[in-house]
């Protein structure tokens, strides 16, 4: 093919090397004001973007995890006329599979899954460390696009719920019913109970005592304030810690009714599946219920570089299976598994992402800069490509658990 003589060597090269590879889809590629290059077969999805340097492109085809979110970041290519969730569709299709071919992208694969497994360990001081790397960057930021309760996991939009506030009211009233606290006088404890808003729900819709906890210090300075802020008689019952969960388990053996945990699955890594479990068993008193909320994946594999490396260190998402099966191995017994399809937590991170663009300009360029903001974006965009159930999409959806502790059943 003749290329525009505003190429140079290394230009044409990197799209000899998608010409070769993007045979679905369409991709065009931004040459310049004058000229663009179309790729594939004229087909959906469609994207755009300009053409990236020769280094770049290198590492993408290395590695395309980290490499092409690394590329982005860095301002290696701008979209054209698309948004990144259709680059990313685009790519998938024609990449998935992974690494280079190559001996040399086989090894980097072996030593990315190599550096996951290890990474899966999670100490409580490792666990501190992770949580604080994504949740304590700044409530700045966060109240910016979260809806006012601070719902910072995917909200239910099935029932026909309008706006980001009634989609996450649906969720949260929702996983209350599925507690089932049908009786004056119970105790719930939400692990990883983020800004607390959850919490505070609960205790002000049953009326049940709730101790939420935490390890990231800029949410509990937050639910702490939000429960200063509550009159006298609802205060009481109410409380946070900033406490690990397996800790806490153990200063309070046998204390509660019911276990809620909304998002926090996700960070608990592969390897303390079992022990998650047991620290919710052991919370528990018997013929108590949990209420587990997490995401799942269609199958078992290991997490992305790019999310493991900038946005949730150590965390992993899990199939059915390992959720189950690691429950039963700590002696609780499944009630019931409810699953959300992915187009739910699709449009809570596009009502994200939606805020987050329309405030972006007004956050503190000293903490957010134009890296940050593109790796926001990035973020965002991946995660809702990871929730499309179509062909170039992850297939991801989110699961409510319900597990039961050996013992006296509750009416």
């Amino acid at each position: 093919m003749t290329y525009p003589m505003s190429l140079d060597w290394t230009q044409k090269k990197v799209l000899d090397f998608f010409r070769e590879h993007v045979t679905r889809g369409t991709l065009v590629f931004r040459v310049d004001d004058k000229h663009e290059i179309v790729l594939g077969d004229g087909s959906e999805p469609r994207a755009g973007m300009t053409v990236p340097d020769w280094t770049n492109t290198l590492k993408m085809a290395l590695s395309p995890d980290p490499g092409f979110g690394e590329a982005f970041m860095h301002g290696g290519f701008d979209l054209v006329n698309c948004e990144m969730e259709d680059l990313i569709k685009v790519l998938r299709l024609n990449f998935e599979g992974g690494h280079s071919t190559s001996g040399f992208g086989s090894f980097i694969e072996k030593l990315q899954a190599l550096k996951f497994q290890i990474g899966q360990f999670t100490s409580v001081r490792a666990a501190s460390h992770r949580v604080r790397h994504h949740y304590d960057i700044g409530n700045d930021l966060y109240t910016r696009f979260l809806d006012p309760e601070m719902q910072y996991s995917c909200a239910f939009w099935d029932d026909g719920a309008q706006t980001l506030e009634e989609a996450q009211h649906r969720k949260m009233s929702l996983t209350t019913q599925r507690l089932k606290i049908n009786e004056p006088g119970l105790r719930v404890v939400d692990i990883g109970c983020g800004w607390g808003g959850l919490s505070r729900f609960i205790h002000r819709e049953t009326g049940a005592e709730v101790h939420g906890i935490t390890l990231s210090t800029e949410q509990y300075n937050w639910a702490q304030e939000k429960r200063s802020e509550m009159g006298g008689n609802m205060k009481a019952g109410l409380d946070y810690h900033l406490l690990d969960y397996r800790l806490f388990a153990d200063a309070n053996a046998g204390k509660y009714d019911r276990v809620v945990s909304v998002g926090m699955f996700e960070h608990v890594g592969r390897h303390q599946f079992k022990t998650y479990f047991e620290k919710v068993s052991e919370l528990l008193k018997a013929g108590g219920r949990a209420v587990i909320h997490t995401i799942i994946k269609p199958r078992a594999e290991f997490t992305s570089p790019w999310i493991d490396k900038y946005i949730f260190p150590g965390g992993y998402i899990p199939a059915v299976h390992e959720v189950i099966e690691a429950a039963e191995n700590a002696n609780l017994t499944v009630e019931a598994s409810n699953f959300h399809a992915g187009r739910n937590y699709a449009q809570t991170l596009i009502a994200w992402r939606d805020r987050f663009r329309k405030v972006a300009d007004e956050l503190d360029p000293e903490k957010y800069d134009e890296e940050f903001k593109r790796m926001w974006e990035f973020y965002l965009a991946g995660c809702i490509n990871a929730f499309d159930a179509g062909e170039g999409g992850g297939g991801m959806r989110v699961g409510q658990f319900v597990f039961t502790k050996p013992g006296f059943e509750y009416a």
